[in-house]
């Protein structure tokens, strides 16, 4: 009951997610597991902070705080 919860929780308030095919999802899982400062060679499509490529990839190519303020909507 406890994972049910969770679960709920978790698609309750602030998600993302969009559409990849399975080309795209190969490239953008080498860098699912880096952290948020390694790779920062791109910059933010709002503000134009540099961005790591985890964010390019999984967070919509936002800043961490771009990315908040577009779930937050």
């Amino acid at each position: 009951m406890e994972n049910k919860n969770k679960e709920k929780d978790f698609w309750e308030e602030e998600y993302f997610y969009e559409t990849m095919d399975s080309i795209e999802s190969k490239e953008k899982l080498k860098t699912f597991h880096k952290g948020h400062d390694e790779d920062m060679n791109f910059n933010c499509k709002n503000c134009d902070k540099k961005i790591s490529a985890h964010n390019k990839d999984w967070h919509a190519g936002l800043c961490d705080d771009c990315f908040n303020r577009l779930l937050s909507n």
